[in-house]
């Protein structure tokens, strides 16, 4: 017994010094401290700013930038009702609104996100919905965000093409480029056999 004591202490003081995680620091229930948001951030999988839009089968967020995740000019579909959100208060998304949600994606399909981790973006201010932080500046708070993902992307407008290849501001140029190179590689090359034909 007196042989276990040392190993079973060691076992409760590594125990007792791992790192706790954060309430709510998974799953849609993510509680984003604007002033620190690296937990939330770590937590969520995708953050999109844009704006909610209604329709018959649930609330959509038409994105205006992804802060991390896929970026898509389609809009992101929630589902019809908050479900799976027995930790925390479902957040509530008026129509309209711009908002910055942080959104946990399982399946291939975000849960509807808990009051903690959605910001009404008005006026250049951003505002948690549950009002449980201070008021932060927009520009602010998407800044400290994109400082952890390396992320600000803007889907492309339905307008913009695909990118395709630039014939005349590459492809021609540089082509003529390569075939005035070999030019002047079959002269040089004659030169050279006339003066050492062997």
């Amino acid at each position: 017994m007196r042989r276990l004591a040392p190993s079973f202490l060691l076992l409760v003081l590594l125990i007792a010094a791992a790192p706790a995680v954060p309430a709510g620091a998974a799953g849609p229930c993510l509680e984003v401290d604007p002033a620190a948001p690296d937990t939330a951030v770590l937590a969520a999988n995708v953050i999109v700013l844009g704006k909610v839009v209604r329709v018959a089968d649930g609330p959509q967020i038409v994105p205006e930038a992804f802060l991390k995740g896929t970026v898509t000019r389609q809009a992101v579909h929630l589902p019809a009702e908050p479900r799976d959100l027995a930790d925390c208060a479902p957040a509530e998304l008026p129509a309209e609104a711009r908002v910055l949600a942080f959104l946990a994606v399982a399946d291939g399909t975000p849960a509807w996100p808990g009051s903690g981790a959605v910001f009404i973006l008005q006026d250049g201010q951003a505002a948690r919905v549950d009002g449980k932080t201070q008021t932060m500046s927009e520009r602010e708070l998407v800044e400290r965000i994109r400082a952890l993902t390396g992320q600000l992307a803007a889907p492309p407008a339905e307008d913009e093409s695909a990118a395709g290849i630039d014939w005349t501001g590459t492809i021609v140029p540089v082509g003529g480029l390569l075939l005035g190179v070999f030019a002047i590689g079959l002269v040089l090359m004659r030169v050279w056999h006339r003066i050492d034909p062997s």
